[in-house]
């Protein structure tokens, strides 16, 4: 009765992985790339901020245009004022004429229309510096986008290896627990007979319960990396299962790519990244330096004016102060320049020099990094062709072994401990083979990643 409840455990189990697995819908590393740039918020926002800088490149080409200021007003008050300067801050009201012996609270009314041009035309190149700050950091967005972007395929690669693996290792883990209910239901018959003693169908049993613990943890490790995929990608977590063809190439074929492979480290994103950001504080430090130049400016006003008040201090209808009465127009360069200047260039551009300095430093260990990169890469790579040329050897002779000591089982000429060791085995030779195929799939990925061949990879390979 208890073989017969177990039994019938089994196949709901086996009905469930099966389900699972049918639901899901195999994809491409390419179309989940594809996915990936399209759909990831990370990338829309890089997007965003790409369109913020080329709008302040587009801003910065306009900071050459000058003010035209225009003015109407329209005064009602009294006018009286005495001899003698003053400063107004800001603060106290202009009044012009109106010097009497004593005050005349009487209202004046006026009115003033102004328009006029206010030009900084020249300033030694500081129009130019700001256009090229922004462009640098236009660019800067650009190369931090890209990297961005090859982070991302990074790691949507690897979460895609991942899932072969935990797929894989299902698969094993499935197979398996087959493998023992069937022995298991041999054993039985074999007890029944009084061929075998009864401690043989209890340790297969706890073998049972312990491979189905280890194919339910493949299923959680599966259903956690595709939610991972779908948080990068948005595509539903369940609709997501890897193409094991895809693992097969790059197995095949990944060796070969490697040898033929163009080795473009001084492309790489990383590198490229750093050299933007060490020409946007060259280009800052420029800017820096320009500020303190000299500025010439260029004015030109023209306005009217109306009073109530005559030049002989006569005081008329208030409506008379709102119609214009007289015309000036004002035309000057205007030369500008803070002696302490010398000063403040000296101080403030020994700040943005360093920092220079400093962006200067941080790429020489960007392709310091990334050279040593390529040659940890190489190394991975030959150890992980090795292992896996050993780990195949490994499963055969394991295969080999298990197969063998079964039929001296069925025979009588070994104990269950006997092959229960070899079927540990040849499961641990399964899983170890799994490892190294998918250490040498990474392996071809790093590589690809590191020498900027990432893209032509997933093409070539159609993965």
């Amino acid at each position: 009765m208890n073989a017969i409840k177990k039994k019938q455990l089994l196949i709901i189990v086996c009905c469930i992985c099966t389900v699972s697995f049918s639901k899901a819908q195999t994809i491409s590393l390419q179309s989940l790339l594809d996915r990936l740039a399209s759909n990831n918020e990370l990338l829309k926002s890089g997007k965003s901020q790409i369109e913020a800088s080329r709008a302040q490149v587009r801003s910065a080409s306009y900071n050459r245009l000058p003010n035209i200021n225009t003015m109407y007003q329209a005064t009602v008050g009294s006018d009286n004022n005495v001899q003698g300067p003053y400063l107004s801050m800001g603060v106290i009201p202009s009044v012009t004429g109106g010097s009497r012996l004593q005050s005349n609270i009487n209202p004046v009314t006026g009115n003033t229309a102004l328009a006029g041009i206010e030009w900084e035309a020249i300033n030694f190149g500081s129009y130019k510096a700001q256009t090229d700050v922004a462009k640098a950091g236009l660019m800067t967005q650009n190369s931090l986008f890209v990297k961005s972007q090859y982070d991302l395929n990074g790691i949507a690669s690897a979460y895609y290896i991942e899932l072969l693996r935990q797929y894989e290792l299902a698969i094993i883990n499935k197979d398996n627990v087959e493998r023992l209910q069937n022995l298991l239901t041999s054993i039985n018959g074999l007890i029944i007979n009084g061929i075998r003693p009864g401690v043989d169908s209890s340790i297969a049993s706890s073998e049972l319960s312990k491979s189905k613990v280890a194919l339910y943890d493949a299923q959680r490790g599966l259903a956690q990396t595709q939610a991972q995929l779908a948080a990068l990608t948005g595509i539903p977590a369940l609709s997501i299962l890897a193409d094991t063809l895809s693992g097969n190439k790059i197995i095949s074929a990944g060796d070969a790519f490697a040898v033929s492979a163009a080795i473009d480290t001084a492309n790489n994103p990383a590198i490229a990244l750093y050299s933007s950001l060490y020409d946007l504080s060259r280009a800052r430090l420029q800017l820096e330096k320009k500020r303190f130049y000299p500025k010439i400016f260029l004015d030109a006003d023209a306005w009217t004016r109306g009073s109530s008040l005559s030049s002989t201090d006569q005081f008329n209808e208030l409506q008379q102060g709102y119609v214009p009465q007289r015309f000036d127009y004002f035309v000057g360069l205007t030369f500008t320049y803070d002696l302490m200047n010398i000063v403040h260039k000296r101080l403030s551009t020994s700040v943005s020099k360093y920092e220079s300095d400093a962006s200067a430093h941080q790429l020489e260990q960007a392709k310091i990094d990334i050279n040593n990169s390529l040659q940890q890469s190489l190394i991975e790579t030959e150890y992980e062709r090795k292992r896996l040329n050993e780990t195949s050897h490994q499963l055969q002779s394991a295969s080999v072994a298990y197969e063998q000591q079964a039929n001296l089982y069925r025979n009588g000429l070994s104990s269950i401990i006997e092959l229960d060791v070899a079927l540990s085995y040849y499961i641990q030779a399964r899983k170890d083979y799994l490892e190294s195929k998918v250490g040498y799939m990474r392996s071809i990925i790093n590589y690809s990643l590191v020498t900027n061949s990432f893209t032509s990879l997933v093409q070539t390979l159609k993965l």
